[in-house]
């Protein structure tokens, strides 16, 4: 808390800050830093700027320190006496104030007087925000480092020895010395503390039940807390209930990893209690308990005075739950903290003022339970479908359906998902009954792929684990007929109860027609007879992976034939690869089984780009009615390629322009969209694209070309005005080619420009010197580029045109530097100036810049201003020279 005291502290260091600053003027080690501008016009007509060297002096620097508040060893005001209890201590707060224009480096020290009536145990602690309470380590003998203007506060810690008469003094000084400047100190700044006594709160915690508690469960929580050694009293502002600051003792709790319930005991045998209630760890209270999210609660006593004798006693109680899911073992750990005034102060921040219990623990027991239902649905609720092994499977509550019909002699497949939902880990078996009767079921492990591994019940889950396994059930042959086949699936924990999940198989059919159809290397699921296209380039076959399965009740051989030139063969492991030679007939295929083939299909070289459909076939050797189908599509890839020519070379001056001539040919197997694509240049010139020589011209270009056909492109390039010097440009030019038709590939042509740029020169050249007075009549050279505060700086501006072309229109723009002051301006004969932007020239040089700017141009046709008739020949030149004075 901010007392009256530390604010007139604040107050007067801001008021010694400000003077300081004032004494100082520009900080230490400022760099006063100035830079002009010449603009001119080319032979192109194009504006130009060219900026002079940067010119740079540094300020030194000036050495100031003071310590706030002041107060002589003998005459020390109310307001810097303090008291605390022998044993105890009182916090003397102090601002040191870096007066200087730089940083420097200060050594603090205390200073006890040798006529006071005892010594205090002294600490010097940093106080970060200044609000009177030390932050951090102590930083006794630690030099302190303060930038200029800086303010540095600072508390000393002064502790009363244990029996120190009450009523005693003693009187204590912070000094600060410049490190920089040794002679620079402040060092009467006295503060007094007189011994007095204090009381304290013994302060106690404990948690009921003492036995392990389960999930849900509750506990009660009591802190009790009895005055010790001598009356204690309110703080004053030690909390802030409903957005009012509230003054007393308090005793606040914020809970752990429990749910609030209810204060059931608030009590004090002296003052007024109030229970407070926080939903943000404390940081905010209110007097009314919120309908939820409490997270801290709080006792209140308010009373005058010392109002608690020794002997007093303050009483909180509270219950809280056990949060649901909270792990078995889990150590519950809990505190309280208590404030009071011990020694009449109004502050609660003395030591022995605040107290903390000792930790209460309780701990979490366990709970047994498990769920098991429809998959990524353990606890019922469930909803949706999914597909597994190829068949359907529908999800509603606690129960799941297999809706695709299951082909008698093949297997029922679910996939189920158990959780543990108890809080410790637990051993589950699981098991599957009321199957039909032939019926094989039995559970395995599944992987989130859909592949099924051996799973060895009982299986073990941490707790809220889950865990996804299967329930297989292999289906006889002659369970045809079969509809809406409930099976139970159960999970029992060790120690605890079962749950259980029901599945159902909607329909059992017997096997059918034989079905062909494209492949996707597992032969365990059925055909997939969605057409499919395979793309090829010219010249190579278009491989098809199929399967055939027989879904008849015996063995039999297929002829294959298709709708196009084609060469089956048998693929042996069904990785879509042939095996063998070409085959026109299939081996024996068991009943219910699936043979793996492949099919090419012939693309011969040349062929057009384009789709065209292969229907394959399979027939039954024995009954030629028994046949399927499947139609696909073969894709001949289009290619694409092209040519731009030829490569060109020009030059010009900057901010002039070339243009260069290309063909670009089309000579893929087809129609081409073609893009030229923007050009980055490293030089800065502007490269834009057209296919008509006199435009129009854009970044980019585009447009399509039939096969064999030409088109021509132009290139221009812009040379930007700025360019300095003689650059040179080698531009790769990219053009991107892309076939119309499918897979649409792509070709690149390029073509190589070379551009090259003249001379266009010239040079500010700029220079500062220090002057004796204001008339400057001997300027010297500034040792260490180093000045200070007052000195007069004259800077002198050499405007050249260094290169080999004629400029015309030449201005130099300069500004006063920053921490200057403008004095005067001056240049020789010809030489025009203007102080509003060029708007109005005169010969006459300006004795004041309203704008902090001015122009200097060179009159060369004496016409009374600058303009573009104005010119600067190849080698000439002509001087600026202004003064300013630093402040």
């Amino acid at each position: 808390m901010l007392t009256h005291s530390l604010a007139r502290l604040l107050s007067t260091a801001a008021l010694s800050l400000l003077s300081a600053a004032l004494a100082a003027g520009t900080p230490a080690n400022t760099p006063i830093s100035n830079t002009a501008s010449l603009t001119y016009l080319d032979a192109l007509n194009v504006q130009r700027t060219q900026p002079s060297n940067v010119s740079v002096v540094t300020v030194r620097q000036v050495y100031v320190v003071s310590v706030d508040p002041s107060a002589p060893e003998n005459a020390i005001p109310a307001g810097r006496q303090f008291a605390a209890a022998p044993g105890t201590t009182t916090r003397l707060p102090y601002v040191v104030v870096n007066g200087g224009n730089g940083s420097d480096t200060f050594t603090l020290a205390t200073v006890q007087s040798g006529t006071d009536g005892f010594d205090v145990t002294t600490r010097l602690l940093p106080d970060t925000n200044c609000d009177g309470v030390g932050d951090g380590p102590a930083i006794d003998g630690v030099p302190q480092v303060l930038a200029a203007d800086a303010t540095l506060c600072v508390v000393i810690e002064a502790t009363v020895p244990a029996g120190t008469p009450s009523g005693a003094a003693a009187k204590v000084s912070l000094t600060a010395t410049s490190q920089g400047s040794p002679a620079v100190t402040d060092t009467e700044n006295y503060a007094q503390v007189t011994a007095a006594a204090t009381g304290t709160l013994s302060l106690s915690k404990a948690a009921s039940p003492a036995t392990p508690v389960a999930p849900g469960g509750t506990l009660t929580y009591t802190v009790s807390g009895t005055v010790q050694n001598a009356p204690a009293g309110a703080v004053t502002g030690v909390v802030t209930v409903d957005g009012t600051a509230r003054t007393g003792v308090l005793i606040r709790d914020v809970l752990p990893a429990v749910t609030f319930g209810a204060v059931t005991a608030a009590s004090a045998s002296s003052g007024a209690p109030t229970p407070l209630y926080s939903t943000d760890g404390g940081v905010t209270w209110s007097a009314a308990a919120p309908a939820s999210g409490v997270n801290a609660v709080g006792l209140l006593v308010e009373g005058t005075g010392a109002f608690l004798p020794v002997g007093s006693t303050l009483t909180l109680s509270f219950t809280a739950t056990i949060p649901t899911g909270l792990a078995a073992g889990t150590t519950i750990r809990n505190s309280a903290v208590s404030t009071l005034d011990g020694n009449g102060d109004g502050d609660g921040a003395d030591p022995g003022e605040t107290s903390t219990t000792p930790e209460t623990t309780s701990t979490v027991a366990a709970v047994t339970s498990v769920a098991v239902g429809p998959a990524d649905f353990p606890q019922g609720g469930a909803s949706g479908s999914y597909t597994l092994l190829g068949a359907s499977i529908t999800r509603a509550g606690d129960t799941q359906t297999l809706t695709t019909p299951v082909t008698a002699g093949t297997d029922a497949t679910f996939r189920q998902t158990l959780q543990n939902t108890g809080n410790a880990p637990t051993s589950v078996t699981l098991d599957v009954t009321a199957a039909p009767a032939g019926w094989s079921c039995t559970v395995a492990s599944i992987s989130a792929s859909d592949t099924l591994g051996t799973l060895t019940s009982p299986v073990t889950l941490a707790a809220g684990q889950t865990l996804d396994f299967a329930v297989r059930c292999a289906v006889p042959a002659g369970a045809a007929g079969t509809a809406n086949a409930a099976l139970t699936v159960s999970a029992t924990p060790q120690g605890g109860s079962a749950d259980t999940t029901t599945d159902t198989v909607a329909q059992v059919v017997a096997a059918g027609a034989p079905v062909l159809g494209n492949g996707d290397l597992d032969p365990t699921t059925p055909p997939d007879q969605t057409s499919v296209t395979v793309s090829t380039p010219p010249g190579t076959p278009a491989s098809f992976p199929l399967e055939l399965r027989n879904g008849g009740v015996s063995p039999e051989s297929y002829d294959l034939t298709s709708s196009v030139s084609t060469q089956f063969f048998i693929d042996t492991n069904c990785d879509g690869t042939p095996d063998g030679a070409a085959i026109t007939t299939t081996p024996s295929v068991p009943a219910g089984s699936t043979v793996c083939l492949v099919a090419q299909v012939t693309v011969p070289a040349g062929a057009a780009a384009g789709t065209s459909p292969a229907t394959f076939t399979a027939t039954s050797t024995a009954d030629p009615t028994r046949v399927s189908s499947v139609t696909d599509a073969v894709q001949v890839n289009a290619v694409a390629s092209g040519t731009i020519t030829p490569d060109g070379a020009q030059s010009t001056v900057a901010g002039g322009r070339v243009t260069y001539a290309h063909t670009l040919t089309n000579t893929s197997n087809g129609a081409v969209t073609y893009t030229v694509a923007p050009y980055t240049s490293a030089q800065g010139f502007t490269y834009t694209y057209a296919t008509d020589p006199n435009g129009p011209f854009s970044a980019t270009l585009t447009g399509t070309l039939a096969a064999g056909a030409s088109t021509p492109v132009y290139v221009r390039v812009d040379v930007p005005a700025g360019v300095t010097g003689t650059p040179s440009e080698a531009a790769t030019l990219t053009v991107t080619l892309s076939a119309q038709d499918a897979p649409q590939p792509t070709a690149t042509a390029q073509v190589t420009d070379t551009t090259s740029v003249q001379t266009v020169q010239a040079n500010l050249v700029k220079s500062v010197l220090r002057c004796p007075d204001v008339a400057c009549a001997a300027p010297a050279a500034i040792p260490g580029d180093l000045v200070s505060p007052n000195d007069i700086l004259r800077y002198t501006l050499l405007a050249q045109n260094t290169g080999t072309s004629v400029l015309s229109g030449v201005t130099i723009l300069d500004a006063v530097p920053a921490n200057t002051t403008f004095l005067s301006v001056a240049a020789a004969p010809g030489v025009l100036f203007s102080v509003d932007g060029g708007a109005t020239w005169t010969a006459t040089a300006p004795t004041s810049l309203p704008t902090g700017e001015f122009l200097a141009g060179l009159d060369s046709d004496a016409n009374g201003r600058i303009d573009d008739a104005d010119t600067l020949a190849p080698g000439g030149s002509f001087q600026v020279t202004f003064t300013v004075q630093v402040n």
